[in-house]
């Protein structure tokens, strides 16, 4: 498959301004990919959500980015979104007001939120390509459980 021009990296949550222990593994992720693919721009996705914190998810991915050593020039913000369904849309916008309107896109996100979140994208008229980040072994039921859950409000729509 063609290298993707544009990597979402999906946003999760950020206590305070420390992002949690399941986005800082998809910042890891996410800069490992973008370091072997150098031609494709990062939009970092996702507002500030809760109120405990002091930066938008997408501000938390952006400086693991630069921490981690991609240039903060390949780096697009989404910082509006509550949702992934809005990380979608919003992304959307400004993929939209890139100058070639052929971009391909891939999507990183942790692996149990894939599934859902390919099918959220699907809905909003993105085809992507998908990138898994692992996540904390010890959350993993949890998550798998509320995805389940998701899942099935998702199929009810």
């Amino acid at each position: 498959t063609e290298a993707p021009d544009v990597l979402l990296i999906l946003g999760c949550r950020v206590r305070g301004n420390e992002p949690e222990e399941t986005l800082t593994m998809r910042i890891e992720a996410a800069a490992e990919y973008l370091k072997k693919n150098q031609n494709i721009i990062a939009n970092a996705c996702g507002g500030i959500v809760h109120d405990d914190q002091t930066k938008s998810e997408a501000q938390a991915i952006s400086e693991g980015l630069v921490k981690r050593g991609v240039e903060i020039e390949r780096i697009i913000l989404e910082d509006k979104s509550t949702t992934t369904q809005e990380n979608f849309r919003n992304a959307m916008e400004i993929i939209d007001k890139m100058e070639d309107k052929k971009l391909k896109v891939a999507m990183l996100s942790s692996e149990f939120h894939l599934l859902r979140a390919s099918l959220l994208a699907k809905k909003c008229g993105l085809t992507v390509t998908t990138v898994p980040a692992p996540s904390p072994k010890k959350q993993r039921v949890k998550n798998y459980a509320r995805e389940l859950v998701c899942f099935a409000e998702f199929l009810k729509k």
